[in-house]
């Protein structure tokens, strides 16, 4: 078994998730991860086809339906988008023409 970052063969066994499958830590870079996960990180590919469901207002629940997303997944992203948008608009006065 290689790390899944640092594809380093140096892992030892790092207890049980919650779930109960076996948890493995690199001991060269750290990271913790579980064999054949079933749960995979979103690619940039789905996160840019919810960008734009989201631009057409649909609901979440049809969002994550559509995308096959977890709806709490979909709330934590969606509220990550939200506080990354600026909170105030810069407006300038327009040029008045006689």
């Amino acid at each position: 078994m290689l790390c899944p970052k640092c594809q380093s063969a140096q892992i030892i066994k790092y207890g049980h998730t919650h779930y109960g499958k076996a948890r493995f830590r690199c001991q060269d870079c750290g990271r913790q991860f579980v064999e054949n996960a079933s749960r995979q990180p979103i690619d940039a590919a789905t996160r840019q086809l919810i960008g734009k469901l989201l631009l057409e207002r649909m609901a979440l629940a049809a969002i994550a339906r559509f995308t096959g997303v977890s709806k709490r997944w979909l709330q934590l992203y969606v509220n990550q988008k939200y506080d990354q948008t600026p909170k105030s608009v810069e407006v300038t006065q327009k040029n008045e023409v006689d």
